[in-house]
């Protein structure tokens, strides 16, 4: 038998080099290898709304989404972690960086700024949770903008109004986004000044200046004259001082600055979260209460967060408390603030 030429054998080769990196294509594409498929993707998509501009931007997502799906599948959080769980949720198709630039925003102020850090002593119960004294609104979405830092003083706003009137006011975060000159609107902000704007000017009720997700122009009138709410001003928390921060949120929700970044809080689902995470605090939240898991001791912060219900347990995350390190659980006890009346 004659043997087969140079030529034939190249093809031969080329031919099966092609066929292989079809294949390894094709499973990349439907995830025949791991079961992440893309119809797995597009379910996803149609559940949270998805839509991309071009086919390529959707293999783009697709391929980040399969990459969370793997580290979503494999989390299992050391000992020393904690008993929080991961899962699948509305930020499924982007990179960590990519949801921190863009749903994080909080700038804590310098540590020298004068403002009192004082915390009236009272009597501190083992457990409060605002959210069943009525001093807690629903969940609300910030959206694709740096706003946290709006939503976490609103909140404190809300709940405090409730204790010394009785009433539960929706209250504006877009009138803060609109009207803090010191804050950077999406770009992001800063809660203490956002107190010292409501101090300065009061506050409209949502209802009558609601949300729209970028900074607009300041609409004057509402700021000067239509009011729901009104402070004296705001104090700080003593820093890195968890029975202190305790014995305010006894008293009222209180704003806090935190480090949100890492996948593990991107797709935290539930549970007490001990971390990981650091003090890059580039996130604020609303602490209104704190309790103790029955089955493992732990003890936890509930923080109200502006992501939506779909994230976290219906939009709160349990941060562990008491922590050994002063600075509590993602650097909540640094510089926690309070509105007050």
């Amino acid at each position: 038998m004659m043997a087969p030429s140079r030529t034939v054998v190249l093809l031969l080769v080329c031919t099966l080099m092609v066929a292989l990196q079809a294949t390894a294509a094709n499973a990349y594409y439907n995830g025949s290898d791991d079961g992440v498929t893309m119809q797995m993707f597009e379910e996803w998509m149609a559940k949270y709304g998805k839509t991309y501009t071009c086919h390529g931007e959707k293999e783009h997502r697709f391929g980040i989404f399969r990459d969370n799906v793997h580290f979503i599948r494999s989390y299992k959080p050391p000992a020393t972690y904690g008993s929080s769980s991961v899962r699948i949720n509305q930020f499924a198709d982007l990179t960590n960086a990519e949801f921190v630039s863009t749903y994080t925003g909080a700038k804590p102020p310098p540590h020298s700024k004068d403002v009192p850090r004082t915390v009236d002593p009272i009597w501190v119960p083992c457990c409060i949770d605002w959210r069943f004294r009525g001093a807690v609104t629903g969940v609300k979405d910030q959206g694709a903008c740096g706003s946290c830092w709006a939503f976490a003083a609103v909140a404190a706003i809300e709940g405090l109004m409730k204790i010394r009137t009785g009433t539960l006011t929706p209250l504006s975060e877009q009138e803060l986004l609109d009207c803090d000159t010191n804050s950077n609107g999406c770009d992001g902000g800063h809660s203490d000044t956002a107190f010292e704007l409501v101090a300065k000017h009061g506050l409209t009720a949502e209802s009558e200046y609601r949300y729209e997700g970028f900074k607009g122009k300041c609409r004057v009138d509402d700021l000067l004259f239509n009011h729901a709410a009104r402070i004296d001003g705001y104090r700080a928390v003593p820093s890195n001082d968890e029975r202190q921060l305790a014995t305010a949120v006894a008293g009222q929700p209180v704003t806090v600055y935190i480090d949100a970044g890492g996948p593990a809080f991107q797709f935290y689902g539930s549970g007490v979260f001990s971390g990981p995470c650091g003090t890059g605090l580039n996130h604020a939240v609303t602490l209104v209460g704190y309790c103790q898991d029955s089955v493992t001791g732990k003890k936890y912060w509930i923080a109200k967060n502006s992501w939506g219900k779909s994230w976290g347990q219906q939009g709160y995350i349990l941060l562990e408390k008491d922590v050994v390190q002063p600075y509590g659980t993602c650097g909540l006890a640094i510089t926690p603030f309070y509105p007050t009346v």
